[in-house]
């Protein structure tokens, strides 16, 4: 390529250039033809595996119990419960806090459904999906009858969400023409809010009854949760880089007209966090879980350390989900 496009550029000169140019290109074209062919593939091929671990982490979920008291809260007996090496993240709980939910890698680039039923003596993992399209971030359905997950389609671009019935099978997508869906949450049986690609990343409200779509706010997290005892969305705003701030947005305005919030800003450079019952938050820094006491009533609550999970070996939190009853806490980190 660089001995054509320069042969023709001085053509177009003249012929004395184009001879001079020839007869220079022609000694070290062997050797630059060979050096950008290495270098390129080189490149290409760093580029991918950099890729695949970029969208595969090392990541572990262990799973904690959660007791309050008027002491405060305490965490404990923590395990390991994600026994696939590799990427396992997205963990949820159903709504009766019976099963949890998650993702797992079973390759270097394929991921399924598993769950895991914590009311059993010894809970044992089951596999949920057997497919070649990798599934992420499953989700029990508000009417409870299926789960609901984003699947990254066979062209690896696609990413649509999904239904399948509570074993697993009988794929039904939501919304075919959204085709470019990160994250998202539940409001109700009609309606979902997404986090969207791509930057900024935008987190848009679908209403299935109406086929009606409103961005709602951009700049987001990945983290997201309806917060029902209030009727908002808490979400991470990252428009100030240096300092993320917790928000609350209002998904139906005109039924409820209170203004959006500010809680509180994140710790630095987190943005994955959980909502307790009493509206408290949990957020994970440098290996130690903080709390922050309900800022939606207390404004001034300030972020106190809670547990120091560096005994497990954390070097950074992913992920954390609390279960409806709060009695578990399923945490995903780096390793």
């Amino acid at each position: 390529m660089i001995y054509k496009e320069s042969l023709k550029f001085t053509r177009s000169r003249n012929s004395l250039a184009m001879t001079y140019m020839h007869k220079n290109y022609k000694k070290k074209f062997s050797f630059l033809s060979k050096f950008w062919l290495h270098t390129c593939l080189g490149l290409v091929l760093l580029a991918s595996v950099q890729t695949v671990k970029a969208q595969l982490p090392q990541t572990r979920i262990y799973l904690f119990d959660l007791q309050r008291s008027q002491k405060g809260m305490k965490v404990s007996n923590g395990h390991l419960i994600s026994k696939n090496k590799g990427y396992n993240n997205q963990p949820s709980f159903s709504p009766d806090s019976r099963y949890l939910y998650f993702s797992s890698s079973i390759d270097s680039t394929n991921t399924e459904l598993f769950k895991m039923d914590l009311e059993k003596k010894k809970p044992r993992l089951v596999r949920l999906t057997k497919t070649k399209e990798p599934e992420y971030s499953p989700k029990i359905t508000p009417d409870m009858d299926r789960i609901s997950c984003v699947s990254v389609e066979r062209d690896t671009v696609t990413q649509h969400l999904y239904t399948l019935n509570l074993k697993g099978k009988k794929p039904q997508v939501v919304l075919p023409q959204l085709k470019t869906i990160g994250y998202y949450e539940w409001i109700t049986s009609y309606e979902f809010v997404s986090f969207e690609l791509p930057e900024p990343f935008y987190l848009v409200k679908h209403n299935l009854n109406f086929s009606k779509v409103d961005t709602m706010a951009t700049q987001i997290g990945r983290t997201f949760f309806y917060y029902r005892s209030k009727g908002r969305i808490v979400y991470v705003d990252k428009s100030d880089s240096l300092h993320w701030k917790i928000k609350t947005l209002n998904p139906n305005p005109k039924k409820n007209p209170e203004p959006n919030n500010t809680l509180c800003e994140t710790l630095p450079g987190e943005e994955d966090f959980c909502i307790l019952m009493d509206g408290s938050l949990l957020q994970g820094h440098q290996g130690v879980l903080y709390y922050l006491k309900n800022p939606f009533r207390f404004q001034e609550s300030k972020w106190e350390s809670l547990i120091d999970m560096n005994q497990f070996g954390f070097k950074k939190f992913q992920r954390l989900a609390v279960s409806y009853d709060n009695t578990k806490l399923a945490v995903v980190a780096l390793p």
